[in-house]
């Protein structure tokens, strides 16, 4: 597979191309997998944020819908899997490994969960409130109970490539 990546590569595909951003990260970072590649974020602007914030070393843990999982065609992750986050455009961003995963309800989300999220959402009701206003259309229709129980993953991610910024 790696000797594959790697004639890839060499034969020269697209900058920003998928295969050549993994070939690239299997020679840099010694990758022997790649478990799914997903997208972070709601929109273009968020993911971008996102990905500036991983990459700086700013944002260390991330949560989602369980229902994103399944609505997407993703692998809810688990503790080794390593991930490839592609733009909305669907060009690589970077690659990380989760270090933790565990779904929980939403209500569950604690300081724990918060600690390395992104700046601003570092306390728990505020990433309450802003995770209220970004899932509002999973939350409409649901009482207040139900949105509480709202399935949530949560994952702790270290970046592996590129190289923290």
């Amino acid at each position: 597979m790696l000797a594959a990546l790697l004639l890839i590569a060499a034969s020269g595909p697209p900058a920003g191309s998928i295969d050549a951003f993994l070939a690239q990260a299997r020679a840099e970072a010694s990758l022997d997998r790649v478990s799914q590649a997903r997208t972070m974020g709601r929109n273009a602007d968020i993911s971008r944020r996102i990905t500036e914030q991983v990459l700086a070393g700013d944002k260390t843990m991330t949560v989602a819908r369980l229902a994103e999982f399944a609505e997407r065609g993703w692998k809810v992750p688990e503790a080794g899997d390593v991930v490839l986050v592609v733009d909305f455009d669907g060009k690589p961003a970077f690659l990380y490994r989760v270090i933790a995963a565990e779904t929980v309800p939403f209500s569950a989300i604690g300081a724990m969960h918060v600690a390395g999220e992104g700046p601003g959402l570092r306390d728990v009701e505020s990433w309450r409130a802003a995770h209220r206003k970004a899932w509002q259309a999973a939350l409409d229709g649901l009482t207040p109970a139900e949105a509480d129980a709202l399935p949530v993953v949560w994952q702790q991610i270290a970046p592996i490539y590129p190289a923290r910024r």
